[in-house]
């Protein structure tokens, strides 16, 4: 990799990991229904050129009815559950529940893609740490109730969406244009969730932050993450690309610290860093030595 491929990594990285405390900030003025709504549509107007211009959306459109269903499952439900769930749990904890992605990930392939199976005493570990993980945070850190617990679990279930979506992605649109993917996955959503969003307007503006926090939520935490996410992928190669899941709940953390003051427990340190660790261990795949 070059330097400037391990730059753009490392932007790529903190940018997701800003997704969470920004969602804190826009939820102070904003329903979670309206900050989704305006998190995909922002992102659809920046990607929706693009995909144009290099014809991206033909090959993905071929059968509607699977797209909507991919969509469904692996952006519209996650993105409504990460948003409602932040409403009780802070930023950090968020950004560290969904970066056990990989781990579910790991965990479906044991049934639905025999040859995405973690392999080996590697693979086994690698499951057992982030299983540990989970459990130090929703035992120990997550301690604000019932409530606490409910946000914990639907943003556990937004990562398992997400895991279970990228499967269906590998599956279904492996040689499909990928910016076409994201695209089409910021139309659905729009869609998805216009109506039910349009019913919880608020009845005055919202704040300067918050409205700042949405812009730079759909702008640059999704619209051109995404676009240079595919960039990395067709540069560096789909598995260092994927090094950005890992890095992106220490961004989450460190962001949730510095600009919201959030209190980040000893607990919540071991279960990111046994989460991280785990998942990298889950998704190793030993790769032939080119001949």
């Amino acid at each position: 990799m070059t330097r400037r491929s391990w730059i753009e990594l490392v932007i790529l990285s903190a940018l997701w990991g800003a997704v969470y405390p920004l969602i804190t900030v826009a939820l102070r003025d904003l329903s979670p229904a309206l900050v989704v709504l305006g998190r995909v549509l922002l992102a659809a107007l920046l990607l929706l050129p693009l995909a144009i211009r290099r014809d991206a959306l033909r090959p993905v459109w071929r059968n509607p009815r699977a797209i909507i269903e991919t969509v469904l499952v692996q952006s519209t439900a996650p993105l409504l559950l990460l948003t409602y769930g932040q409403q009780y749990v802070s930023a950090s904890v968020a950004g560290i529940l969904l970066g056990a992605q990989p781990l579910f990930v790991a965990l479906l392939a044991l049934r639905f893609a025999p040859d995405e199976r973690p392999h080996g005493w590697q693979g086994l570990t690698g499951v057992l740490l982030g299983l540990i993980g989970l459990v130090l945070l929703f035992g120990v850190d997550l301690r604000g109730g019932r409530l606490a617990l409910l946000g914990g679990a639907l943003i556990l279930v937004a990562a398992v969406c997400y895991a279970a979506g990228a499967m269906l992605i590998h599956r279904r649109y492996a040689e499909a244009p990928p910016l076409g993917v994201a695209t089409s996955a910021m139309l659905v959503t729009t869609a998805a969730v216009a109506v039910p969003a349009s019913a919880t307007v608020p009845s005055r503006l919202p704040g300067l932050e918050a409205t700042a926090a949405l812009l730079v939520l759909g702008i640059a935490c999704t619209g051109a993450t995404l676009a240079l996410f595919y960039k990395l992928i067709t540069q560096i190669g789909p598995a260092r690309a994927a090094l950005a899941f890992y890095l992106s709940p220490a961004f989450a953390v460190a962001f949730g610290v510095a600009l919201l003051g959030e209190q980040i427990s000893m607990a919540a340190v071991l279960g990111l860093a046994a989460i991280i660790v785990g998942s990298v261990l889950a998704a190793h795949r030993s790769e032939p030595t080119p001949p």
